[in-house]
């Protein structure tokens, strides 16, 4: 797609996007648009992602849970330290695509609201199922410590 992206946020905005369209159609007379909605996972949420999945891997190998590998070409899975490309890849995206099937490429296609969403959901998962609390870093929970 060849264009640019736009933020409307605010009713000035919003008149500043209808004058562009007008302006782009008087143009061009054939404009496709695509939007999406709500505001998009912010870089501090990014950031405390990884320092989530990080936290995970760590409490993972100190329990004696490995990640575990499979492929076409083994003929056995084979497990290995779990590290937090391990836990976005197999664990966050795999509860991601479940929760969000129409954002199943990265987390970047999740709105603000929709990341604590998901950490919630792999926290109780692990918490009941295994005994392991990581809570989703905050101000009050740096690296998963308490501040």
């Amino acid at each position: 797609m060849n264009g640019e992206a736009w933020t409307v946020n605010c009713p000035k905005k919003l008149a500043m996007y209808k004058e562009f369209v007008t302006q782009m159609y008087d143009k061009h007379k054939y404009i496709t648009f695509e939007y999406k909605l709500g505001k998009p996972r912010s870089i501090k949420q990014n950031n405390a992602l990884w320092v989530y999945c990080r936290q995970i891997s760590k409490r993972c190998n100190d329990a004696g849970f490995p990640c575990v590998i499979t492929s076409p070409v083994l003929s056995k899975p084979i497990e290995a330290p779990s590290t937090e490309r391990c836990v976005m890849d197999l664990l966050w995206m795999t509860v991601q695509r479940a929760m969000y099937p129409n954002k199943d490429e990265s987390s970047r296609q999740l709105s603000t609201d929709e990341v604590p969403l998901v950490a919630e959901t792999i926290t109780r998962h692990l918490a009941e199922k295994y005994g392991i609390h990581v809570p989703f870093p905050t101000k009050e929970f740096k690296d998963g410590n308490k501040a």
